[in-house]
């Protein structure tokens, strides 16, 4: 969706990513990580997708994360090992909360504010969206341009 086309392969069944994707879109690369908390793969292979992400996130020149958090789902034990690891490393982020609108309209701002405190993030790292409607999607662009200046 911030490409404003289809570039990255997407599938119905959550896991599939198994491999770091590299996209370039202007001045900066996005890095699209395979997902760590609905991946269906052996112990083996979910230690090769942490080493991955941690190789990833130890990069000099990394402005920030984008992460993506499923607004139906409660963060996992995951979820919170890798706020750990951001905090811990100093990692600027920005939760994009994904299928907005997948919830009624009255139930979101409730369900936003409860992502925010559980990984205690502030109010303006957290952006509500939705692909099938477009929702939050210019202010996700906003705010990635604010992240990706800041660090530069």
């Amino acid at each position: 969706m911030l490409a404003g086309r289809r570039i990255a392969r997407v599938s119905h069944t959550p896991g599939k990513t198994r491999a770091l994707n590299v996209y370039h879109m202007g001045a900066f690369y996005f890095l699209d990580l395979p997902g760590y908390g609905y991946a269906k793969a052996g112990h083996a292979q979910r230690r090769e997708f942490r080493a991955l992400i941690t190789r990833t996130l130890d990069r000099g020149h990394l402005a920030g994360v984008v992460w993506l958090l499923d607004v139906r789902r409660d963060p996992s034990p995951d979820d919170r090992a890798m706020q750990d690891f951001f905090a811990a490393k100093g990692t600027r982020v920005l939760a994009a909360v994904t299928k907005g609108d997948k919830l009624p309209r009255g139930q979101r701002a409730g369900r936003e504010r409860e992502l925010r405190e559980t990984l205690e993030l502030d109010p303006e790292q957290v952006i509500m969206t939705s692909a099938r409607t477009r929702e939050g999607i210019a202010e996700l662009k906003e705010a990635i341009g604010t992240l990706v200046g800041a660090a530069a």
